[in-house]
């Protein structure tokens, strides 16, 4: 049971606790739809009210590349009634049995599967086959047509006009390689050697890659 401060500090506006607007406030942000980060295409054509999975899946798109059996969050269709009495007339496997039902759903036989006599060998009984496990995998469903799905249109159009971006030495790190280059000319051994110029410990690769970068010894000799 709280004591009489315990209350008032509950009920006091200086206390540090979060109040109960703020709680709901809280909630509310947890709870909205995460902030989408990528290309205009796919901002545009995000539904909040779906979840990241079921837009990918309107959209055409995989949600992830490792192509793994879904995890959850997925809701399976069910199977073809066809489907049903194919797997009806399979006989079970080692180890199971099978219950068969009339139209009204009541137990008419329970069909065992037969027993097989597994042979001794040097080494002991022999391991369970590979084949006689049902492995499921998992493949994507393919999206629309090319010309039906502009977002899959855009972003191709995007991909194909991608270029790589192109990086620029600061003038901070230039006028350090130019100090570098000025004392030691190309040896990148001395240059990372040095405690005094060498201030952020730059091992001799990624002093050569800032020249490279920087456009090379040459440019450095011309100033």
């Amino acid at each position: 049971m709280a004591n009489p401060r315990q209350r008032r500090k509950a009920r006091s506006s200086s206390t540090l606790k979060p109040s109960i607007n703020a709680k709901k406030q809280m909630r509310k942000r947890l709870a909205r739809a995460p902030t989408v980060h990528g290309a205009d295409v796919l901002k545009d054509n995000y539904d909040p009210k779906l979840t990241l999975r079921q837009n990918y899946a309107r959209l055409g798109l995989v949600p992830s590349l490792d192509v793994r059996p879904d995890t959850g969050g997925v809701e399976r269709a069910p199977a073809a009634p066809s489907a049903s009495r194919e797997a009806e007339g399979e006989k079970p496997r080692k180890g199971m049995a099978k219950v068969v039902r009339d139209e009204q759903g009541n137990i008419v036989d329970i069909v065992e599967a037969d027993a097989e006599e597994e042979g001794e060998t040097a080494w002991g009984k022999p391991l369970t086959s590979v084949a006689d496990d049902e492995v499921e995998t998992y493949m994507p469903t393919s999206g629309a047509k090319k010309g039906e799905n502009k977002v899959l249109a855009s972003l191709e159009d995007m991909a194909a006009q991608a270029a790589p971006v192109e990086r620029h030495t600061s003038s901070l790190e230039a006028q350090w390689l130019q100090d570098l280059v000025a004392k030691y000319g190309e040896d990148t051994e001395s240059m990372a050697r040095d405690r005094k110029l060498n201030v952020w410990q730059k091992t001799q690769g990624e002093i050569k890659r800032a020249i490279k970068k920087a456009g090379g010894f040459a440019a450095f000799r011309s100033q």
